[in-house]
């Protein structure tokens, strides 16, 4: 059902079961959990990958872009 089809169905619907029908979609909404932020895979610790490969020399920064691209920033 698309949501044109649902919004002229709850439109036709007598005041009290509407009302009530929104009450529940209401309810619905508050216990609904925050979506997560990131839901792929866990990403590996690319620091200590480079470390490993390249010692002292991994650049200071690349932390950030591995934050950025797991959504932590």
């Amino acid at each position: 059902m698309s949501a044109i089809e649902l919004t002229r169905q709850v439109a036709a619907l007598p005041l009290q079961e509407k009302a009530s029908f929104l009450k529940m979609v209401h309810a619905l909404e508050k216990e609904s959990p925050a979506p997560a932020q990131y839901s792929g895979p866990p990403w590996p610790d690319f620091a200590q990958r480079l470390h490993g490969i390249y010692g002292n020399k991994v650049t200071p920064n690349s932390q950030a872009i591995i934050d950025e691209g797991r959504g932590q920033c």
